[in-house]
């Protein structure tokens, strides 16, 4: 299979690899979309000290799931089309135990500590898979991972309808989190360099 690998900052290239097997509680995902963040370009820059060399990158990924074990906790089948998690973390530490996963103390992130999928295929955690709307597009499906880091901000922050919201950085993130902003029936400034 084809996947997205880069050997060392500023070297990328599209390589031949083996097709990943499912480990005990994995799913085989078939990629259809995936988005690139500013963090993989982070990466490829060499910019982002947490990345480890050789990687695969990627980590805004939509597919179809190939198999799966039975038992996973979303009820997701072979044929499902779904959306990653790219954050595996190990539920049991403190931050794990109080909803905090996004600050467990074993956080591993697809593309930094952990290859990602920007590949034709791809293992995960089973349980780490949202299932997605049929209607929804893969286009769309890849932009649920920046979504939802636009959503953690404005849940933090604590904001509420009628307010105004100054997001600095009008990227794809920024950009989601105005427009979530407005869909809460506030109001996004949005501010970026020009």
């Amino acid at each position: 299979m084809k996947a997205v690998k880069l050997a060392e900052p500023w070297k990328i290239a599209c390589i031949d690899t083996e097709k990943p097997v499912p480990k005990e509680g994995e799913a085989l995902i078939r990629i259809v979309t995936a988005g690139i963040c500013g963090s993989d370009i982070g990466a490829f820059r060499g910019a982002n000290g947490l990345v480890t060399y050789p990687r695969i990158i990627g980590h805004e990924l939509a597919g179809v799931v190939e198999s799966i074990p039975e038992n996973n906790k979303n009820g997701i089948k072979p044929g499902d089309r779904v959306v990653v998690d790219p954050y595996i973390y190990c539920g049991h530490c403190y931050p794990c135990s109080i909803g905090r996963t996004n600050c467990c103390t074993d956080l591993k992130v697809l593309g930094v500590h952990v290859d990602g999928g920007m590949a034709e295929y791809f293992t995960h955690p089973a349980d780490l898979l949202v299932k997605i709307p049929e209607k929804m597009t893969w286009e769309e499906a890849a932009m649920a991972e920046p979504l939802t880091i636009s959503l953690h901000g404005i849940h933090r922050g604590g904001f509420k309808a009628g307010e105004y919201c100054a997001i600095i950085g009008a990227g794809p993130i920024g950009l989601a989190a105005g427009m979530a902003a407005q869909a809460y029936g506030g109001h996004a400034i949005l501010l970026d360099l020009v």
